[in-house]
């Protein structure tokens, strides 16, 4: 049985998700959005404990 490092399967899941055109991976610009509004640990909001339209 041939062994199969760690590093080529990550590079096949990333393979896999560039090829995805629905589902893109996440760039650091993205990170870097979600990164000014939560923090690890951080307790998101209900969707009822948002102010109504």
């Amino acid at each position: 049985m041939k062994k199969i490092s760690k590093n080529t399967k990550a590079r096949a899941i990333t393979l896999a998700a560039m090829s995805d055109p629905d589902n893109q991976p996440w760039t650091d610009e993205d990170f870097a959005k979600i990164k000014k509004f939560y923090r690890f640990g951080d307790v998101m909001p209900k969707a009822s404990d948002l102010p109504s339209k």
